[in-house]
């Protein structure tokens, strides 16, 4: 399998493919010619923000419905998350592309204060 990069967006990928020989465009991702850098090629894929966020507290007891302050923190005993709504392709792609690849390069934004 190819390398696949993972870039944060869709913009962040464009701008990474720009530096190599495209060989296809997708919804999904962007497939790179073999060079020198990536003989077998390469793909770069993306989030779309957040692919994967924590579910609601309601998700976990319904007494998290309607919270007040007396009820926090709220703290289950093993948190869980979902696929973001409306992300659910872009987050099999993803998911795919990682699980038959031989190197995955996270190449998303540092979210750093310095």
């Amino acid at each position: 399998m190819k390398t696949v990069i993972l870039a944060e967006k869709p913009s962040q990928a464009k701008a990474y493919a720009d530096a190599f020989t495209v060989t296809s465009r997708q919804k999904t991702h962007i497939e790179l010619a073999q060079s020198q850098l990536f003989p077998h090629g390469a793909i770069i894929t993306w989030g779309i923000g957040h692919l994967v966020e924590l579910k609601e507290p309601k998700a976990y007891d319904k007494k998290w419905t309607r919270w007040t302050l007396n009820s926090l923190p709220i703290l289950p005993e093993r948190y869980e998350f979902q696929i973001a709504k409306g992300k659910y392709a872009q987050f099999q792609a993803v998911k795919k592309f990682i699980l038959a690849a031989d190197t995955v390069i996270n190449a998303c934004d540092l979210d750093i204060s310095l």
